[in-house]
């Protein structure tokens, strides 16, 4: 069980070292050794940059804490980037820990994050898990494609688009400090 709600300024190091074991997991074997033992170098200041552009008013990055309060997931999304995005909304960002894989929390947050808008997502081209479960939520690539920089081995991700919601929503219920995570 995990609650979700949105990120305090006062955890946004513990929730970038939560979304650095996230891509550890995702993208171990794809993205070079050093790439990823590296990724919490620095996080000091990169947690400083996201506290200079908290907005608690706006949008903030949601987080899935466990019973223990440990930060599990994150999540966020907002006004798609780019010159003629496919949909208005854009999800930025989504990872799960590895041992929450398959219990729901990933579409809980997508829910959260995006509701049932029409929406986009960068996906790296490849991580086959990741594009089954855009699929489950409705996601379809859409032919676009990037390459990504140097520090990702040249890798490519593709952009994947769905139409206002076709998918059938998590069960969660509202609670006093977010959105409570019943199962799948």
């Amino acid at each position: 069980m995990a609650t979700i709600r949105p990120l305090r300024i006062d955890e946004t190091e513990a929730a970038l070292r939560m979304k650095n074991q996230g891509w550890r997991q995702a993208y171990r074997g794809k993205v070079r050794e050093e790439v990823l033992d590296g990724l919490d170098d620095g996080i000091e200041a990169i947690a400083e940059a996201w506290r200079q552009g908290f907005d608690e008013s706006g949008s903030v990055p949601l987080v899935a804490v466990n019973d223990d309060g440990a930060i599990v997931g994150i999540a966020a999304g907002g006004e798609a980037r780019g010159d003629n995005p496919p949909a208005a909304v854009e999800l930025f960002m989504l990872y799960v820990l590895e041992e929450y894989y398959g219990t729901g929390l990933g579409r809980a947050l997508a829910d959260a994050a995006i509701g049932d808008a029409a929406a986009c997502v960068w996906v790296l081209e490849g991580n086959e898990r990741a594009i089954a479960f855009y699929r489950k939520l409705g996601f379809a690539p859409d032919g676009e494609r990037e390459q990504l920089s140097e520090r990702w081995n040249g890798l490519h991700e593709i952009r994947m688009v769905r139409a206002a919601c076709a998918v059938e929503p998590p069960r969660i219920s509202a609670s006093a400090s977010g959105s409570q995570l019943t199962g799948e």
